[in-house]
């Protein structure tokens, strides 16, 4: 079932600059993705309990699903050694 809405935080949108540029070459269809199958990523544990992550190599990113509202909100994009921080 494809996500109706998509969100991408200013704040995630800040970081994008900071990524190398073959992650963020990936960015744009890793996010098709996820809207077109919200439920594609690993379900994280924990305190990140109803969070997904999607791997892109060394960075993942962190997004949450919103059955109700049909709705993909991007939480954040990092490097695996500080993103679950």
């Amino acid at each position: 079932m494809p996500a109706k809405n998509f969100l991408l935080p200013e704040k995630v949108r800040k970081s994008l600059n900071k990524l190398p540029p073959s992650v963020q070459n990936r960015l744009p269809m890793i996010f098709v993705e996820i809207k077109q199958n919200p439920i594609m990523g690993v379900k994280l544990l924990g305190r990140l309990t109803g969070y997904y992550k999607v791997r892109i190599g060394d960075y993942r990113i962190v997004y949450v699903f919103d059955m109700k509202k049909s709705t993909v909100s991007i939480v954040k994009i990092e490097h695996r050694q500080g993103v679950y921080r």
